[in-house]
């Protein structure tokens, strides 16, 4: 089975998406684009993905329909998807998390090979019932700060921050990138004024790369980054 080519909102660092495991992770964020099926999707994993051919030169982002290290899934299917990929070394992959205790305890501290990087999901340094089940901003950035290896940190969609804690605890991670993306659906979130976009892009920028997702053109029409 062919991967499938990144499309739509993706990153567009990502060339393809692989999903050997699908379904509703149990987070319950009301922003997310799952949601809009309208139904609960249970987990499972993808036998026919694990036979796929993953090819070479490829950024992969593995799961991005769900969560791989969510607390629902067995550790022996994610132990399977990292496996297949180990067959295809040239490519990079892009871990997606809300969970990365979950990535520390089964990576016991070690450095993740470099082809790997973890990207953490958060919204804000603040906690929005919006967020579901997941745990609190902070408490997700704190355990990012002690996985060794590749980190970045996507902030999407970005929430009404407080500009000078959300960057410092951003920064005490050492992410190679940051990803700032706005609510693509039509949710009514607490949303960042443009200015405290501006100052939170002026901080991260001396410390880490900073990348806009095109959705953000609504709330930070004409920046600069966008033409990078």
């Amino acid at each position: 089975m062919p991967l499938k080519a990144s499309t739509g909102n993706m990153y567009s660092f990502i060339s393809h998406t692989w999903n050997p495991v699908r379904g509703d992770c149990g987070y319950g964020c009301q922003y997310c684009y799952v949601r809009k099926w309208g139904k609960s999707i249970p987990l499972r994993i993808d036998e026919k993905c694990l036979r796929d051919d993953l090819g070479e030169s490829n950024y992969i982002f593995i799961c991005s329909g769900c969560d791989l290290f969510h607390p629902n899934i067995p550790d022996e299917w994610i132990c399977r998807v990292i496996k297949h990929t180990q067959g295809f070394r040239r490519n990079k992959y892009l871990l997606h998390t809300k969970n990365p205790g979950r990535v520390l305890e089964l990576t016991r501290g070690s450095p993740l090979p470099n082809q790997y990087t973890v990207c953490v999901t958060i919204e804000s340094n603040r906690w929005y019932d919006e967020v579901g089940f997941a745990s609190e901003p902070e408490a997700r950035l704190s355990v990012l700060s002690n996985i060794s290896g590749n980190k970045m940190i996507t902030v999407e969609p970005v929430m009404d921050f407080d500009v000078d804690e959300f960057s410092q605890q951003i920064i005490a991670c050492k992410p190679l990138q940051v990803n700032i993306g706005a609510n693509s659906g039509h949710y009514k979130l607490m949303e960042p004024s443009r200015e405290k976009l501006e100052g939170l892009i002026e901080a991260l920028s001396p410390f880490t790369a900073v990348h806009l997702k095109k959705n953000l053109r609504r709330l930070l029409p004409e920046h600069d980054l966008f033409g990078r």
